[in-house]
């Protein structure tokens, strides 16, 4: 199958609001460990779409808590949201992912109303910034052949601050991430769609061991931003912990142009390979 220029294609089953929606996942979204399964970072994307759905008033995702309880297959997949908790001011969504008769993906999001409020000076200033993307040469596909249709690089572009992705990261690892395409076609994606695809390569980017000798899977993905992303890049300042009773933690800052707009978390299985 060829590459289409898009990440998902609605199914015959659609929700305009809570309910059960059908996709179908291209092999664009595929990750770097088996050509039968997505990268986290795509379906991540696609929940996200479905959770902003459901907001009320112009309602933003304060907070998206993902949880991975097994591979996503490239091909059809059903996603399921409700309501939770409604409201204008504070509603919480969840949202679910099945394939194949089982569950893959769960996630509960909060959504905050948007407001004006007067705060004092100097309270709501940027973080300090990560240097820009532009100057910075776009990563080459790691793990897997040049040219092969996968998340990275074919619906992602990577661009690494210093050093090789084959090389492990013991003090973290910083770079900029951009959707190359839609994750639904006819639309751009959101902040919070570019959040989550971004977000989920954490771990992978600033390992402290070798790709070679360990395995190091996030069993979940947390977001939480206080305001919304802008503009087509997000910046990731990622640090992975790891503890010899086999589990690790991800903490990833998450910056737009203007700077820190928020932190991702992610929980690690890890073991020998």
């Amino acid at each position: 199958m060829s590459a289409p220029d898009v990440i998902a294609t609605p199914g015959p089953v659609a929700a305009g609001g809570e309910g059960t929606s059908t996709w179908t996942l291209h092999p664009v979204a595929r990750g770097p460990w088996d050509a039968a399964s997505a990268h986290g970072g795509a379906p991540a994307a696609l929940l996200a779409r479905a959770v902003e759905a459901l907001a009320v008033d112009g309602q933003r995702i304060s907070s998206l808590s993902y949880t991975f309880l097994g591979p996503v297959p490239i091909g059809e997949v059903e996603i399921e949201t409700r309501v939770t908790k409604g409201g204008r001011r504070f509603q919480v969504v969840e949202a679910s992912l099945r394939a194949g008769g089982r569950t893959a993906m769960e996630l509960r999001a909060v959504l905050l109303r948007r407001g004006r409020v007067a705060l004092p000076a100097g309270i709501g200033a940027p973080w300090p910034e990560l240097p820009p993307p532009e100057g910075l040469e776009p990563t080459p596909s790691w793990f897997l052949p040049e040219g092969e249709v996968a998340f990275h690089p074919t619906a992602m572009e990577i661009r690494v601050f210093g050093g090789s992705l084959d090389e492990p990261a013991p003090d973290g690892r910083s770079a900029w991430l951009r959707l190359r395409l839609p994750v639904v076609e006819g639309e751009a994606p959101s902040g919070a769609q570019r959040a989550a695809a971004a977000a989920d390569f954490g771990n992978g980017l600033s390992t402290p061991v070798g790709f070679d000798g360990y395995l190091f899977v996030n069993c979940d993905l947390h977001v939480a931003v206080h305001r919304d992303p802008a503009g087509e890049w997000i910046g990731v300042r990622s640090r992975t912990e790891l503890d010899r009773a086999g589990t690790g933690l991800t903490t990833t800052e998450l910056h737009d142009a203007a700077g820190r707009f928020g932190t991702a978390t992610q929980t690690l299985f890890v073991d020998t390979r």
